[in-house]
């Protein structure tokens, strides 16, 4: 992945050199080599990194498409093969293409269809100088992060809202309701963002900007991809399930040296690693398999909610027993400087990054697999939705059909836990049969509980009514079918528009690692979504598409295994900073900026009653959530405040 920006002077007028030379300037950080060039009314930048594929090499950063078109395009394509035979290319000549090279071929044969044909996580500018047309897109599912201000003169986009600023007519100000909002996780207006003046451009919509208009359209909805999967025997679902699984990860092997994986105890990355190990099996001379897997730091103290794992790093060496050509390496982020890094991400992604969850561990394995050699990395995050899916909103389907009969076999069949069938009754049904202003009172002081917003700046920016403008939290549809609420999950990073494409893309920059996720290969998902609920809950078990599929592929602990509980060691972490943390805040009480947006005293009394040992509950710590998510995400507001002002460090 690269980085890209393009002006368009609306008023018929050419673009400044100068102005071109800082916006590349701007991007320098993400990518070694730029390329620049004014074409009319248009210029179009764009920084290329170093090769994460070999066809990479040949990048030369800017296709032209004929009539006077350019096209910029950033990302990573799917399926190259069979795009490179529905083009009618020949594979011997068009197989050693760089990834733009290909998007454009597509572009001159099927213009803004392209999308539709192209599979894979992607931006792209094209410009039509004979039509004076700027078109602007986003690929469906984990596209880069895509921004733009448009006033009646210009027009400007880019992939990071610093190449924004550098054109030099718009001042860096602070979105104070955008900001508010993200204090309590209401991120529901996805169009925003943390800047006035700037927004993000959705995944699967196409921006097109004339002299005299500009509007935005949605190509690509989920929902109205789902076509129903029908197969004879449950052997067969299971069979076809197999098949999409090694083609997305194939797909995802295409690097310049073997990728890496982050290996966690669960169903999802150990699927991705050894479908990776037996395809790399096939390709004579490719280097092993690395892994890295999170594990607490030595002193955690073991606290860990009910049926959670907090240490997976036993569940992952049975893995590596089972596959000797796994190397399985190990990182607990011990001694990790987590204000430096903090920073990193607040300059790289241009927003306030928290950092004292699953962020170091994050940076730790990034920095690992690069000092490996290893500058791709493969996850599994889209397994929940997919091959993981427990089944359990199954009943609700079977509710909102009216289909009574069928919703009390399958409860009464359910495995008798702690509260039996009640459990899955009560988190899913139930609340579908209350009124909605019951379930709002049982939710209405959530935001309260995890949150250190100041009270009055929560009332000025009118967070209660934004969420409800939103439908977040408490407002929040509930799913009315299993499909919904697989969709629900699938899209719920994109309900938090631009910021984990953007932090996403700020991680690939500072440690030079791409991830890429096979479990959300567009392929896998559509098909994952046409299949029938009975395929993921019947007769009270949950039929886990991937535990079929990985049976006598996985150790039996992994496939029995409870959930995994990343970052468990967080409260050693900030423990151990209860000093650096009362300086910061109490230096911040002095800055209005800072002391008008955060609970400041709320903040201070809670490091004055640290817990000696992880709260979980409010009988360990009255403000517990607050503790563990609300004053990291406090500390990296603050700090995002202080650096848009201009402060230097944000500390």
């Amino acid at each position: 992945m690269s980085a890209l920006a393009a002006v368009f002077c609306r008023d018929g007028g050419t673009p400044a050199l100068d102005g071109l030379a800082r916006v590349s300037d701007a991007l320098h950080g993400f990518g070694t080599r730029g390329v620049a060039r004014r074409a009319g009314a248009a210029g179009l930048v764009r920084n290329v990194p170093e090769s994460f594929t070999p066809e990479d090499a040949s990048d030369r950063g800017m296709a032209e498409v004929g009539d006077g078109r350019l096209l910029l395009f950033d990302g990573f394509l799917d399926h190259r093969r069979d795009l490179v035979g529905a083009l009618g290319l020949a594979p011997h000549e068009a197989g050693g293409w760089p990834d733009s090279a290909l998007f454009a071929c597509a572009w001159r044969r099927w213009g803004e269809d392209s999308v539709l044909h192209v599979e894979g996580d992607f931006t792209a500018v094209a410009w039509d100088s004979g039509r004076r047309t700027l078109t602007v897109l986003c690929s469906p599912l984990r596209p880069p992060p895509l921004f733009f201000s448009i006033d009646p003169q210009r027009a400007l986009v880019a992939s990071a809202p610093c190449a924004i600023f550098a054109w030099g007519d718009l001042p860096r100000r602070l979105n104070d309701a955008y900001l508010a909002s993200g204090l309590i996780l209401d991120y529901g207006d996805t169009r925003a963002s943390f800047y006035e003046h700037v927004q993000s451009l959705r995944p699967g919509e196409v921006l097109t900007v004339t002299p005299d208009a500009h509007r935005i359209r949605r190509y690509y909805a989920l929902a109205e991809r789902v076509e129903p999967v029908r197969l004879p025997r449950d052997p067969d679902y299971v069979e076809a399930a197999g098949e999409l699984l090694r083609r997305a990860v194939d797909s995802a092997l295409r690097a310049t040296e073997t990728p890496s994986v982050t290996l966690s105890g669960g169903l999802d990355s150990p699927t991705v690693a050894v479908t990776a190990l037996e395809l790399l099996a096939g390709k004579p001379g490719r280097a092993p398999l690395v892994s890295f897997t999170a594990v607490p730091e030595p002193g955690w103290d073991g606290r860990v909610p009910g049926g959670w794992i907090g240490d997976e790093g036993p569940l992952v060496r049975k893995l590596g027993e089972r596959y000797r050509t796994l190397d399985t390496r190990f990182v607990d982020a011990a001694g990790l400087d987590t204000d430096h890094w903090q920073m990193r991400m607040i300059e790289r992604a241009e927003l306030p990054v928290p950092i004292a969850g699953s962020l170091p561990w994050i940076h730790e394995c990034r920095r690992s697999s690069r000092a490996a050699g290893r500058r791709t990395m493969l996850t599994g995050q889209s397994g929940n939705a997919t091959l993981s899916f427990t089944g359990f909103p199954r009943l609700v389907s079977l509710l909102c059909g009216g289909r009574w009969p069928t919703l009390l076999r399958e409860a009464l069949a359910l495995p008798h836990g702690r509260f039996g069938p009640a459990r899955p009754l009560l988190k899913h049904v139930v609340p579908r049969l209350l009124p909605g202003w019951a379930v709002r009172r049982t939710r209405i002081a959530d935001w309260r509980r995890h949150s250190a917003i100041h009270p009055e700046f929560a009332r000025r920016m009118r967070v209660d009514e934004r969420a409800r403008e939103h439908r977040f939290g408490p407002y929040a549809p509930s799913a009315k079918s299993c499909l919904e609420g697989r969709i629900g999950m699938l899209i719920r990073p994109y309900r938090q528009g631009h910021l984990g494409r953007s932090v996403r893309l700020a991680l690939r920059t500072l440690h030079d690692v791409a991830d890429r996720d096979p479990l959300g290969d567009r392929r896998l998902v559509e098909w994952c979504l046409g299949l029938p609920d009975e395929q993921y809950l019947h007769r009270g078990q949950s039929r886990r598409l991937v535990r079929r599929l990985m049976r006598d592929r996985l150790p039996a602990e992994i496939l029995s295994a409870p959930g995994g509980r990343q970052a468990a060691d967080w409260h050693l972490r900030l423990g151990r900073s209860l000093p650096r943390l009362r300086s910061t805040f109490e230096d911040w009480r002095r800055d209005p900026e800072v002391a008008g947006r955060l609970d400041l005293d709320r903040l201070l009394h809670i490091l004055d009653t640290w817990p000696a040992t992880m709260p979980l509950q409010p009988a360990d710590h009255p403000n517990h959530e607050v503790a563990q998510v609300g004053i990291d995400r406090a500390l990296a507001t603050g700090r995002f405040i202080r650096w848009v002002a201009g402060e230097g460090s944000g500390v």
